[in-house]
């Protein structure tokens, strides 16, 4: 049974003479992406004849003052770290708080002595651990202290979080969780070591009882990490970006991540020109070449190549620009009738397949295997790009990838580390799947009528998280690039054409593999896709679902599409890399109707409203929580930031703002005593009860309200307050 959105009617409706309200995929027809030094992007931004539109990376630097239609965008850039050396601890101790307390404040860089920023949405549960950086600075460092800037790509590539077929880890944007990655090498061995890999491991795995805990954790885990001022965040860096707001050759609407800046998937999702309603030609500027190998297993590892997989790629879940949560993309969870919330072990159906013998074949799971919950998705499928229709098998393998490829460790023929690294929490926690039905939908335009098929699928987990929504990023069943294409690289790296990964192509002094730019590898792919072509083959796990005819066809599809376009590159996103030299990348959009996600989708994380808080009160038992907002308010192709109260019924464009009001209560011990949320009265307000079983003695109250689930740069308030 084929899976793909079938499209049963005519050809697009501009064919058949009439225009439709709905356009599946983005809104720019084309995005050419330039690598660019800043200086060049500031000339660029000055063409008259075909602008720059947006610069990623970077401000540019223009000679003379800024231009007025430019618009720029805030977002966490890097960490600054000191390290002091030849000291002991009282010593590093007093280093670090000198360099703090003497780094050159600027425009874009700030002093914050701590490891968790505005810019991370767990802030509010760590403001009171931040120290002050603006007191005298006594005596210097006895020692020298080196200071380096780390970016927070870097410190994401440390922690295996890459682009590609894989989730990075539902906690990659928390700031504990980037703490620990940045920080924990210079804690060494020993008690401290372990213990705060303890913490990390039971944070990654959501093993606590409420959000209290949770927040007792994260702040046990920064303790342990800087204790020791072995190596401790003095500041952090600012990343400035802009985009052009010019009336007619300018972007009306676009959204920004808190810690990517341009650089993330709903970016391009919602980068809208003013002179076109849809379609039009959006021109990147990037600084720093794409560098890294285009292959969506384990290349895409920098910035360029993290945005050309934004851009060509298509993951299950997104990530949220104003917080570190996560939204459907290509697959929703759907309600389990049969066990909402399973308090203990629930058996596996038997027919549910497991990759076996580290993925060498995929077989049914058998009776009397257990597992402590499953997860039911429903996908939206589509066609690939090579016109090839996506399949079971299609969602399965990947399952098998990760199995085959990060179990059995160094040494072993078909293992990469960078793969071990990113699929770890799934090969822990995946306990079988299985395909339930599939579900038809039809959309009617005028008088055409287009069909799509959602299958569902069942994922049972060893393990869940106190986060429901984590939960959902583990395994979900997908894949943005066909079967044959994973079985293809595969299949190079085993016959030593080339590596998945950077570090193994070094290690074994082969190339690392690349799709697109490496002409070599190309030819030598070209002759698998014939060999493979002829013998219908599909790999092992795969025989029991696929045909060798079906095979066949597959190859024969890809190799049609490597010879129309000259790469390998096959994924069912919205846009298609149409060409590529070094000194542009430029993809074309899928207008088709098979694919399933339409414009303006994730238009509302463009512009989210901020909360300011602007009084807290006590009232008998509770606590009464007051605010503004800011709003970015559109007015013809542009829009102006306002400021009022906020209210019921307060609309942000369309969309109705919906606050939620976190409260964080610390005691003077310390230790969280008290963590939850406030309701929203009539009045405008939030309410808080006043925590009940409270020990006697002194506490603070902190609260931030996320308009829109902003909780980036967040206007804290905060009150004392004594328990009897």
């Amino acid at each position: 049974m084929l899976w793909c959105a079938a499209l049963l009617a005519a050809a697009p409706s501009s064919e058949a003479g009439h225009e439709v309200p709905y356009y599946p995929s983005f809104y720019p027809q084309e995005i050419r992406i330039e690598p660019l030094d800043p200086a060049m992007a500031a000339k660029e931004f000055l063409n008259k004849t075909a602008p720059l539109n947006l610069y990623i990376g970077a401000s540019p630097r223009f000679d003379a003052g800024v231009p007025s239609f430019l618009k720029s965008a805030q977002s966490l850039g890097a960490f600054i770290v000191a390290s002091p050396g030849g000291q002991g601890r009282d010593g590093r101790c007093r280093a670090l708080a000198f360099a703090a307390a003497s780094l050159a404040k600027g425009p874009d860089t700030v002093a914050h002595a701590y490891p968790i920023t505005p810019y991370h949405a767990d802030y509010l549960g760590h403001v009171d651990r931040v120290p002050k950086t603006d007191g005298a600075i006594g005596a210097g460092p006895a020692g020298d202290v080196g200071i380096e800037e780390v970016s927070v790509g870097d410190v994401m590539r440390k922690a295996g979080v890459g682009a590609g077929i894989w989730l990075a880890p539902p906690s990659a944007k928390e700031g504990w969780f980037q703490a620990y990655h940045l920080l924990r090498s210079a804690v060494g061995g020993g008690d401290r070591g372990e213990r705060a890999d303890g913490l990390y491991e039971r944070l990654l795995l959501g093993r606590f009882k409420d959000q209290a805990e949770r927040l007792d954790l994260e702040r046990a885990l920064v303790a342990g990490l800087t204790e020791g001022c072995e190596r401790g965040v003095i500041g952090y860096r600012v990343r400035g970006e802009v985009f052009s707001d010019d009336f007619s050759n300018g972007i009306e609407n676009i959204a920004t991540d808190s810690q990517w800046g341009f650089n993330a998937p709903i970016v391009v999702r919602t980068a809208k020109l003013k002179d076109f309603p849809w379609n039009g030609w959006l021109r990147v500027g990037m600084e720093g070449e794409a560098r890294a190998a285009w292959n969506p297993v384990a290349g895409f590892t920098d910035a360029g190549g993290r945005l050309v997989w934004s851009t060509v790629g298509d993951d299950a879940y997104l990530p949220v620009t104003s917080n570190s949560r996560w939204v459907p993309n290509r697959a929703e969870v759907v309600p389990d009738e049969e066990e909402r919330k399973p308090s203990r072990s629930i058996m596996v159906p038997a027919d549910a397949l497991m990759p076996q013998a580290n993925g060498a074949r995929l077989a049914p799971v058998g009776a009397g295997k257990g597992a402590m919950g499953k997860i039911i998705y429903r996908v939206s499928a589509s066609a690939f790009q090579d016109g090839t229709e996506m399949e079971p098998a299609d969602l399965l393998y990947p399952y098998v990838l990760a199995f085959r490829w990060g179990e059995g460790g160094p040494g072993r023929p078909t293992f990469d580390p960078y793969i071990a690294a990113a699929t770890r929490l799934l090969r822990d926690r995946l306990a079988g799947v299985r395909v339930l039905r599939v579900d038809e939908r039809e959309l009617a335009i005028a008088d055409l009528t287009f069909r799509y098929r959602s299958p569902v699928v069942e994922v049972h987990l060893n393990s869940l998280s106190a986060d429901e929504d984590e939960n959902a990023l583990i395994a979900p069943p997908w894949s943005s690039v066909p079967w044959h294409v994973l079985a293809l690289m595969e299949a190079a790296v085993e016959r030593d054409i080339a590596a998945f990964s950077e570090g193994e192509a070094a290690r074994r002094s082969i190339p690392w593999l690349d799709l697109v730019r490496d002409k070599g590898q190309l030819a030598r792919l070209s002759a698998l896709i014939a060999e493979f072509a002829k013998g219908g083959y599909r790999p092992a796990a795969l025989e029991g679902l696929v045909s060798a005819e079906a095979a066949t066809a597959r190859w024969q599809a890809l190799d049609k599409f490597m010879q129309a376009n000259g790469h390998l590159l096959v994924t069912n996103g919205p846009y298609q890399l149409g060409s590529y030299t070094p000194q542009a990348y430029v993809f074309n959009v899928i207008r088709d109707f098979t694919y399933p996600v339409g414009i303006g989708t994730f238009d509302p994380f463009a512009y989210p409203a901020r909360a300011i808080v602007t009084r807290i009160e006590p009232d008998q038992r509770r606590f009464l929580i007051s605010a503004d907002v800011e709003i970015a308010v559109k007015e013809q192709r542009s829009r102006r930031l306002t400021r009022q109260p906020l209210t019921h019924g307060l609309m942000r464009v369309i969309y109705p703002i919906q606050p939620i009001a976190r409260y964080v209560v610390v005691g003077s011990d310390g230790k969280v005593a008290a963590a939850g949320s406030a309701k929203w009265e009539t009045d405008g307000r939030f309410a808080a009860a006043l925590p009940t079983g409270l020990s006697p003695g002194s506490y603070r109250l902190y609260a931030a309200i996320f308009a829109d689930g902003n909780s980036i740069d967040p206007s804290i308030g905060s009150i004392a307050f004594e328990a009897k």
